[in-house]
Order: structure tokens, then C-alpha cells, then sequence
């Protein structure tokens, strides 16, 4: 196929992990311009990085908050883009789904919609964790979605709970949903480096992603449990256990009566990406629970580094093709601590555990595989 030229539409939500590899592997099909709905006009380039390379990525940021003028927001698009002038158009829910129509307007254009959650889809978790606000909003996700998916030529699910419930819910439409495994990526910068923690540069620990600065059901449900867990490990084995995302003050405030062994190392957040992959490299286990039936970036980076990573039952239903004890170990939020011992007490287990990420990435979550989905959608 001749180079492409692309678009991609969306807000805040194109810097997380799953949507900078997704940027990138279409960057291996051509030109790839990217519209993020923001605050102010400001345009500027992005390094993106993922399995296939560097990618210099034009990026312009437009004024756009508000769902009831998305054609201010297409004016504005349409005075910095040739918008006649690309194959196809991606894009994610909400404004960006209005825009991105808005700016399609040749019959043949199409639009992929980049459908990684149902909030409806994922409602079974929510109130197992006390989060009874969801049954609220569970015919509004519906009808919602049901408009989303309508709205495109396609909808890209990238977990596989989301595929199966977009399938069987929009029964009608279930030859516009697609699933596509994202790749992880991330962004070059060159700004000051933040010093890498001691820990890290002496390796051999256990590693874990949480956010105890987060509020409500996530903090109660996903961030606290998971600094626990990373606690019982680090009182029970004496191996070193290096806790990122969080302060010293924000386990403080979320657990005020308990000071953290010495051999819990609470090394805070906002590292650049070359710290990040020095703390997974580095690392001996990586502890990625999972509590939502939605892409987990933290599972998806554990696997991009090849480390061993050990992880909850959610995993079957995200990625059923991942397997137990040879990509991942699945465990429960009950038994993980236990698990994870056990495995640290194995250094083959360990080492199959490792190569077998990595496998999985390559396999199931590789720029080339999205690559190949693109491309035959856009050939259609």
C-alpha cells in the first residue's frame, strides 16, 4: 500500500500507554497528523516511541470543551488541517466521535472509533467494589454507546471483555466492532531527568504501579488494595519492594497509622520513560493486578519489558489468550501474596515467566499486528 495520510481525533486520552502505541503503529503506514481537543491553539511535534521505533508526530491542540458547539471546534480544525486530504480518520468517544464526523465529509472517508471501555460493560466490577452510582448510568452507557459505535465505520475494542459485550449487546451492529490488541508507547522527551532512585540502580526487587494520590472507588478498590499487597511482600519476604506512582505523603494520608518497612521503597511518580523502563528491567516481579474488565497499561508495560509479571483473574476475561504460568501468573486479589512468594522461592519459573511476556507482547500486542487491521480497513 502507498504511504497514508491519517488523522487521529481525540482529548487528554491520547497520552495514555495503549492509544501513544496505537499512534505509533500507524505511523508505520504513513503520515499520521494528530487533533487533540484542549484547551488552546498550540502546535507542536511528539516523539512517539514503541516496538517500531521513533516516530516524529505533528500535533495540533485546538479549543474544544464544549459537546453542544463541536462546529467551532471543526472551524478552527478545518483552518490548520487539509481535512480533505486524508484516507482515514480515528478517533475516541465523546466530542472527538462529533468532530472526527464533522470533519469526514467525503462518503468514502473512514472512521475508526477507538472503543477500549463500556462503562456499562464493566458494571458486575464496579459494584463488587461499592460503586452502586453505576447502575445509574448503566441504560445511559448503553444508549450512549450504541450511538458511538452507529456513528463510525468501525469500532477497534482492545480488550477482549469489551469486544464480546459490544458484540452481544449491539447484536445489529457486530460486524462494525473490531479487536485489536494496543502495543505500548510512549514519548521521547529531553527535558530535565528526574535523578534515578538508588534502588533502582542496585535491581533485584519487587515492583508495583499504584496511585494512592487517586479518590473514591479507585483509590478504595484498586490503588489501596495494591499498596497493601505490595506491603504484605515487603514484611513478609525481606526482599526489596519498590512501589512507584505514590509519595511518602500520599501513603501517609492513606494509611496514617502505618509507617512502611525499610525495604518498602515508595519512590514517588512523574518519572520520564527511560526511568520507567529502568525500573521494569531492573525489576525481579512485577505485581500488575487487575480489578476492571478494561485495558490495564500496567499489565500491558510489564509485558513490552519481557519481566515476569504476576497479576488477578480479571486477566482471563481482558486477554484470554494469555496464558497461566507461561505469559503471565494469574493469581487472586485473596492468594497473590502467597503466589508471589512461592514464585520468588523459583528462578525457572521466573525466567519461563519472562521470556514468555515478552512472547505475549509480540504475539497478541505488536505494532504490526494493529498495522495489518489498519491497513485492511482502509483497503476495504
Amino acid at each position: 500500500m502507498k504511504q497514508a495520510k491519517l488523522l487521529y481525533v481525540g482529548s487528554n486520552d491520547v497520552y495514555s500507554r495503549h492509544e501513544l502505541g496505537f499512534i505509533a503503529a500507524l505511523s508505520g503506514l504513513g503520515k499520521v497528523d494528530v487533533l487533540v481537543l484542549g484547551t488552546k491553539i498550540q502546535i507542536h511535534k511528539l516523539a512517539v516511541a514503541s516496538d517500531n521505533g521513533v516516530h516524529t508526530i505533528p500535533l495540533y491542540e485546538i479549543p474544544c470543551s464544549n459537546l453542544t458547539k463541536p462546529c467551532l471546534c471543526v472551524d478552527i480544525a478545518s483552518s490548520i488541517l487539509d481535512t480533505d486530504d486524508y484516507n482515514a480518520v480515528f478517533t475516541t468517544p465523546r466530542l472527538p466521535l462529533l468532530v472526527a464526523k464533522a470533519l469526514s465529509t467525503s462518503i468514502k472517508r473512514v472512521i475508526v472509533l477507538r472503543l477500549w471501555s463500556i462503562r456499562a460493560a464493566k458494571l458486575r466490577d464496579n459494584l463488587r467494589f461499592g460503586a452502586h452510582k453505576d447502575t445509574l448510568l448503566f441504560v445511559p452507557s448503553l444508549v450512549m454507546n450504541f450511538y458511538y459505535i452507529l456513528s463510525s465505520t468501525y469500532s477497534m475494542t482492545v480488550d477482549h471483555a469489551t469486544y464480546t459485550f459490544a458484540r452481544k449487546t449491539y447484536a445489529l451492529l457486530a460486524d462494525r466492532v473490531l479487536k485489536t490488541y494496543p502495543p505500548y508507547g510512549f514519548i521521547l522527551t529531553n527535558g530535565v531527568r528526574k535523578e534515578v532512585p538508588e534502588i533502582v540502580d542496585r535491581g533485584d526487587y519487587i515492583t508495583g504501579f499504584t496511585i494512592l494520590a487517586k479518590k473514591g472507588a479507585y483509590l478504595e478498590f484498586e490503588a489501596k488494595p495494591h499498596a497493601v499487597v505490595l506491603y504484605l511482600l515487603a514484611k513478609r519476604t525481606g526482599f526489596d519492594v519498590v512501589l512507584t506512582g505514590s509519595s511518602y505523603h500520599d501513603w501517609k494520608h492513606v494509611f496514617p497509622g502505618i509507617e512502611p518497612p525499610r525495604n518498602l521503597h515508595i519512590i514517588g511518580k512523574g518519572f520520564q520513560d527511560d526511568v520507567i523502563a529502568k525500573i521494569y528491567r531492573n525489576a525481579l516481579l512485577v505485581v500488575a493486578p487487575i480489578t476492571n474488565r478494561s485495558i490495564s497499561n500496567r499489565l500491558l508495560e510489564a509485558l513490552f519489558y519481557g519481566k515476569p509479571v504476576i497479576t488477578t483473574e480479571i486477566a482471563k476475561y481482558v486477554h484470554p489468550e494469555l496464558e497461566h504460568k507461561r505469559h503471565v501468573f494469574i493469581s487472586t486479589w485473596d492468594t497473590i501474596v502467597e503466589d508471589s512468594i512461592k514464585l520468588l522461592k523459583n528462578e525457572a519459573v521466573l525466567e519461563c515467566l519472562g521470556h514468555g511476556a515478552r512472547e505475549a507482547y509480540n504475539k497478541l500486542f505488536a505494532t504490526k499486528h494493529n498495522a495489518k487491521v489498519v491497513e485492511k480497513l482502509i483497503l476495504k
